[in-house]
């Protein structure tokens, strides 16, 4: 009988198939930090001609010119992290959920710094910072959906070496 960590087998002992609301919510998350991770490509540098494509002026060049590292590390484990979680989701790996929660973590600390301390809301205005909260909210309820996954319904299986299901091996 598997535990809350495997997937429940079908008939014949081979894993059930994932639902497909987890296709949807794992490739809608990996497409939002895909734009995510083209936009910290461009402004890690920063590109001031994409940086004008946005709409945003000099303050934000300024902003981006002068980024802490401490920061670009908070906001590299975001991007990476979030391009990781619905990788792991769509793989069904029991890791979708921490790595979430990093994702989340970091991108939550991330804004309380440039919101305390680096003036965010003026140098990127409104509607990019209304925007990325709607990002975190987002994250959130990715991190909830994997946890949620995978403590109910048991869809999320341990990581195994080269993806094998141990619920489906025979014990010699």
């Amino acid at each position: 009988m598997p535990d809350d960590t495997t997937e429940r087998p079908r008939p014949g002992g081979r894993p059930s198939r994932a639902p497909w609301h987890l296709w949807v919510v794992g490739v809608a998350m990996f497409a939002l930090y895909a734009a995510g991770a083209w936009d910290y490509v461009n402004l890690l540098e920063p590109r001031v001609a994409y940086i004008e494509s946005q709409g945003w002026g000099a303050e934000a060049v300024a902003y981006f010119s002068d980024y802490p590292g401490a920061v670009q590390v908070l906001w590299t484990l975001n991007v990476a992290a979030g391009l990781a979680g619905p990788v792991l989701l769509l793989l069904r790996s029991r890791y979708a959920a921490p790595v979430a929660a990093t994702a989340a973590g970091a991108l939550a600390l991330l804004m309380v710094i440039t919101f305390t301390f680096m003036d965010r809301w003026a140098a990127l205005g409104a509607f990019t910072n209304l925007w990325d909260v709607g990002i975190l909210v987002l994250t959130l309820a990715f991190w909830w959906y994997c946890h949620a996954t995978r403590a109910r319904t048991g869809r999320l299986r341990p990581a195994t070496p080269l993806g094998r299901d141990p619920s489906t091996e025979r014990g010699d």
